[in-house]
């Protein structure tokens, strides 16, 4: 994949020499976005040339906004039957698609290949957390480590 905008893309991720890894973050705690009345506060991913970590949609989480949470008794991921507003935010997230326009929109500002940004698209329900939509992101990882000149290994 080729993407012209490396430059663009060195500005919202951070190389580490000693691990030939990078991090993504988009800090967006003064963006005034907001799903299910929650905060979103920033994007990230870890990449390096064995592996791709998923992209996170990190969002503001209390400790209450669980109240009311029904523990599954058939599954060890979170029960997504229940109604408390966590399990609502993920949802929002995951089901109903609610930060897809905004997230595309961000990453294409910060640099990356509509290619890239097209492929991302949300994890399984049991890569969602307190906090944290989680989102494949394949395309990205590798146009952030082709941005610091790492290769790519196909196996990733």
């Amino acid at each position: 994949m080729q993407n012209t905008n490396n430059t663009k893309i060195k500005t919202v991720t951070n190389f580490n020499s000693a691990e030939n890894s990078v991090q993504l973050h988009i800090d967006l705690a003064d963006k005034n976005y907001s799903v299910n009345g929650h905060a979103v506060e920033s994007i990230t991913m870890y990449a390096d040339a064995d592996c791709y970590g998923d992209l996170a949609v990190n969002w503001k989480y209390e400790e209450s906004d669980n109240d009311g949470y029904v523990e599954s008794t058939m599954l060890l991921m979170r029960n997504n039957n229940s109604d408390d507003n966590v399990t609502e935010t993920m949802g929002q997230f995951y089901w109903e698609s609610a930060f897809d326009e905004e997230l595309a929109s961000i990453l294409a500002d910060a640099g990356f290949s509509r290619e890239a940004v097209a492929d991302v698209c949300t994890s399984e329900w049991g890569m969602q957390d307190e906090g944290r939509a989680s989102y494949d992101a394949n395309c990205i990882a590798e146009e952030m480590l082709t941005a610091h000149n790492i290769q790519v290994l196909e196996d990733a």
